[in-house]
């Protein structure tokens, strides 16, 4: 689940995009696709992801995308993941807590709480709702996952807003992965009206010519054998790698240091098991010592607040990691694994 947060970052062009759009209606929309644009990696992605530990954390650094991202586990109960990432251009946070509803054939995740984005040049503030996720067929049939529901965007610097509508597949695939949407001025005039697929492509037209579209975001084409490969794209299959150099300066309790998730990787399934099993013993044990001594946990790299324009939790990274990462000391680790 952390590594999702660097997954987000695939297609982080179209933030430098909207950095580099003196059309605020555009900027919007990039902003838009970007945050729409995950939902393409969920598709066929039907296997249960490892539940992070509790402290468990995930570094990105892209020199090529210029970009670094930093994440962790927050809460165990509810369990929730919190990410920073960071540019010339940006900076993007969000988190992942969900409520979760189960209707008996299918379950649904709905995010709580807003993700923020600030493009640096225009100092543009947006704020944007996030799509409900969910899982159907769950007893008869073929299962699959349907992401649908309304998103809804906020430039709090110009007052400008968007809304994205994806549509809930029906029978026989009907509206499958399909979604419309507007983006407004602040006097609530249509700049733009938006088609898109979450598989496939963001568009964009004027209001007055909807013939001239113009394309925002596309997919990246499916690697080979993606079925074998967990459905994974080629940049987040990349996000495992873990290379001597990497090795030397990563967090000791960063993800890809976890020895079921290695293990699996490396197809020793048995093993996998049993070192999953230890940790999830492991972090019982540490969790009952901390409850004896009455100790509260607090997250390392970010703090709680409560989000004044949402009224719910949110996750603000406290700075630092990256200082210690330069330094090849993290103070006070964690023994997670």
């Amino acid at each position: 689940m952390l590594q999702r947060f660097g997954e987000q970052l695939e297609y982080s062009e179209l933030l430098d995009k909207a950095s580099e759009s003196t059309d605020s209606g555009l900027r919007m929309a990039y902003v838009m696709a970007f945050a729409f644009s995950p939902y393409s990696a969920t598709n066929n992605r039907l296997k249960k992801p490892f539940n992070p530990i509790l402290g468990e954390t995930f570094e990105l650094l892209n020199e090529e995308k210029g970009v670094r991202m930093i994440s962790e586990q927050v809460s165990h109960h509810p369990p929730i993941s919190a990410g920073y990432c960071e540019s010339k251009n940006y900076k993007y946070w969000s988190n992942t807590n969900v409520k979760t509803v189960f209707w008996g054939k299918s379950i649904e995740f709905k995010p709580l709480g807003v993700a923020h984005l600030i493009i640096n040049k225009f100092n543009d503030h947006f704020v944007h709702t996030k799509a409900i996720s969910s899982a159907e067929n769950l007893l008869i049939g073929n299962m699959y996952v349907d992401n649908h529901g309304e998103m809804t965007f906020t430039n709090l610097t110009n007052n400008e807003t968007g809304v994205l509508n994806l549509k809930k597949r029906g029978w026989n695939n009907k509206n499958a992965f399909e979604a419309t949407g507007i983006i407004k001025d602040a006097s609530g005039n249509v700049l733009y009206k938006i088609k898109a697929r979450w598989d496939k492509f963001f568009s964009v037209c004027k209001p007055d010519n909807e013939t001239e579209e113009t394309m925002i975001w596309e997919k990246n084409p499916e690697i080979a054998d993606a079925n074998q490969q967990f459905y994974f794209t080629n940049f987040a299959m990349q996000l495992n790698y873990l290379n001597e150099d990497l090795l030397k300066k990563i967090a000791p309790t960063d993800s890809r240091l976890r020895p079921d998730q290695r293990s699996l990787e490396f197809g020793d399934k048995e093993f996998a098991l049993e070192e999953k099993k230890r940790l999830e013993e492991k972090q019982r044990t540490t969790r009952k010592e901390r409850e004896e001594k009455g100790i509260e946990w607090t997250p390392k790299w970010f703090k709680e607040e409560n989000d004044e324009l949402t009224d719910t939790k949110t996750y603000i990274y406290k700075g630092n990691y990256w200082e210690q990462r330069e330094k090849g000391i993290f103070e006070d680790p964690v023994d997670l694994f």
